[in-house]
């Protein structure tokens, strides 16, 4: 594997302690969902903690399955909180898969070697049989967005969308991959969603204390655990490779499980 650039580097480093620990407060989003008291707490962690387990499972045994699931489920999840943020109850599906596809596959439109030299590493090489199919891929892009475009001409709200479309599809062309991917992640996707949590759990939750300090626990445990996945790894492969494993097949770990509680609970009750 060839060496990161120090700006590559500094974007796993966002991602590891400004962007995963974002995922540390779905414990007062369980706590909005009613998992209040200790019992339910302990139930919550542990049906999150034994989902993030099989889904590591499951990769180390279908790593290409595993990727491309991961890589549909990263554009539906970051499509929906942008869809949530813009606070459009139409075309909720259209929103999310535009600005979900925009991010992930414009990285990958725009660095596509270096894309799936990544995806080589979270998988083997046979992923590359999968670079034919992208072309449909950028072609159902051109679909959404062309209907995204059509219909902000009516609606007001969606052409501040069409806004964040265009000026994040420019950024990601000037940046490599991984410096694209933590831009977005960090002071995109994770501001919007953590304004959005600390919003609701002021409105509906009185113990602030316990909601501070189930975050600060679950972040401190999810950097101890990512600290010791390198320290592993390392021992068999070079610690880059071991640093973009730890980040991406950790952040698929969490994703399955704050998916469900977010995107399938929560906004079912908050949009």
């Amino acid at each position: 594997m060839e060496e990161l650039s120090f700006l590559s580097l500094s974007a796993l480093f966002m991602v590891s302690f400004i962007g995963i620990p974002h995922g540390s407060f779905d414990g007062a989003v369980a706590m909005l969902m009613g998992y209040s008291d200790r019992r339910k707490f302990s139930l919550f962690i542990f049906g999150y903690l034994g989902i993030s387990a099989l889904v590591i499972i499951f990769w180390i045994y279908f790593p290409i399955v595993g990727l491309i699931l991961f890589i549909l489920m990263s554009v539906f999840h970051f499509g929906l909180c942008d869809w949530s943020f813009l606070k459009i109850q139409n075309y909720k599906w259209l929103i999310s898969a535009t600005h979900g596809m925009n991010i992930v596959f414009g990285i990958i439109f725009f660095h596509e070697e270096a894309s799936f030299q990544i995806f080589e590493y979270l998988s083997n090489s046979s992923i590359y049989q999968f670079r034919s199919y992208l072309s449909f891929a950028y072609f159902v892009y051109l679909l959404l967005v062309s209907s995204y475009l059509f219909l902000a001409v009516q609606h007001k709200k969606m052409r501040y969308g069409l806004l964040e479309i265009a000026v994040t599809f420019f950024i990601i062309s000037l940046l490599e991959p991984l410096a694209a991917f933590a831009l977005y992640f960090c002071f995109v996707h994770t501001i919007k969603h953590v304004s959005a949590i600390l919003k609701k759990t002021k409105e509906h939750l009185t113990n602030g204390r316990l909601v501070f300090i189930s975050t600060i626990c679950f972040t401190i445990a999810t950097w101890i655990g990512g600290c010791a996945t390198i320290y592993y790894l390392s021992q068999n492969y070079s610690f880059e490779e071991s640093f973009i494993k730890t980040i991406f097949i950790g952040l698929a770990s969490l994703t399955l499980p704050h998916m469900i509680l977010v995107d399938l609970v929560y906004r079912k009750k908050f949009n």
